[in-house]
């Protein structure tokens, strides 16, 4: 029996990925984007089995309306895919106010709006799965990212808790913990700051990194995505590839190291 998923962001990267995959297994797919002529393609893919609907995720009322069209076009919705987001690129002195709130907005406000609409939709239903886009740097941060890193522990941090609120009503959470892929998110989906001369060495240390990184396939790893969520016991966390992996590890490995020298010490303020 096929799935509904409701998708935001899919007009480009790994929503469109998901648009693309989902449609020719056979789903049905409510695609969201903040502009319609860059999803239009997606109607000649299964024009029977997509619905597309203009969709910014910093609008609650808009949210709201096209949740409903979701439900009036096929019925209900299994699944809530929150992909929508971007990147925001700078050193911490460097970011405006605006540029701040703006990055909350998106990536955190947005994803909680989606989620409160849709919630009731899955409680009708006793049933549902939430898949929230995080990232690696959902679990350490480094410079230039310190903002959009703080997005995505947000994003860690809330979904991890409603996980276990939800569960009772039959409702699934995974949070998706992707590493770098050849997606737009180092296009015109970041965001960046007027760099400041004294932060040099720092950009010239991440350029360094960056050189060394292996970029990976958006196809492949959409592919995964789908297939763990579709399994019978999709995980609350999912890295997704092997530098991933790898790096979330190390960063756990670190925290426990740095916890395990000084809990001797902690007990003197019990």
């Amino acid at each position: 029996m096929s799935k509904v998923w409701f998708i935001t962001g899919t007009s480009t990267g790994f929503g469109r990925q998901f648009v693309e995959q989902l449609l020719q297994s056979g789903d049905k797919v409510v695609a969201t984007a903040r502009r319609l002529d860059a999803i239009e393609d997606f109607k000649r893919l299964a024009p029977d089995r997509v619905h597309l609907a203009q969709l910014d995720v910093t609008n609650k009322e808009q949210i709201r309306s096209i949740v409903q069209e979701a439900v009036d076009t096929f019925g209900k919705i299994d699944i809530v895919v929150n992909n929508a987001g971007y990147g925001l690129f700078g050193m911490l002195e460097e970011y405006t106010d605006e540029q701040i709130r703006k990055q909350f907005d998106v990536n955190v406000f947005g994803i909680l709006d989606v989620i409160q609409e849709t919630l009731p939709v899955f409680k009708r239903q006793g049933s549902g799965h939430y898949v929230n886009l995080s990232s690696f740097f959902g679990t350490w941060s480094m410079p230039p990212y310190s903002v959009y890193a703080a997005t995505k522990f947000a994003v860690e941090g809330f979904s991890e808790a409603f996980a276990q609120e939800f569960a009772g009503f039959g409702i699934k959470t995974t949070i998706v913990e992707p590493s770098v892929y050849a997606t737009d998110f180092f296009g015109h989906s970041m965001d960046q700051t007027e760099k400041k001369p004294e932060y040099a060495p720092l950009y010239d240390a991440y350029d360094k990194g960056m050189s060394n990184i292996k970029i990976g396939d958006p196809v492949k790893a959409v592919q995964f995505i789908i297939s763990v969520i579709n399994s019978d016991n999709p995980p609350l966390r999912l890295p997704v590839g092997s530098q991933a992996a790898y790096t979330i590890r190390e960063a756990y490995t670190k925290r426990l190291e740095e916890v395990n020298a000084w809990v001797e010490r902690t007990a003197e303020a019990d």
